[in-house]
């Protein structure tokens, strides 16, 4: 069996090197935010935890205000918590998605690109 030429090694080479890069990044970025994944929100800017942020909405009422206040406030900071998370994990997996998404479009590029025909010389 011949050796294989350095156009087809150098295809699987960059390939592994990019698995190397997407699973190194998802691992430092889920170190990063797994801390704060379950509890951090993020309110105009700043991140809070969930409890922190229906004291803050609810800290002035009092009565049955507050008991309505501290639902309207709990069903807000979940919302406002998924929401954060969705971002979380989009940022882990974006790599990843990019590189599977670029995948298909290199092949398809590659597949159709310009290859003259055998009747096609230099010269002409």
């Amino acid at each position: 069996m011949p050796p294989a030429s350095p156009e087809t090694r150098r295809g699987p080479r960059i390939s592994a090197y990019v698995a190397l890069l997407i699973a190194l990044w998802m691992a430092a970025m889920t170190a990063r935010l797994y801390p704060q994944f379950a509890t951090a929100l993020r309110v105009d800017g700043r991140v809070t935890t969930v409890e922190d942020f229906v004291d803050d909405s609810c800290a002035a009422r009092i009565g049955p205000a507050a008991e309505t206040c501290l639902a309207e406030a709990r069903g807000e900071a979940q919302l406002l918590l998924h929401r954060e998370q969705a971002k979380s994990v989009l940022l882990i997996l974006a790599p990843a998605v990019l590189y599977l998404l670029y995948l298909p479009l290199a092949g398809a590029a590659r597949r159709f690109a310009f290859r003259p025909g055998p009747g096609v010389t230099k010269g002409e």
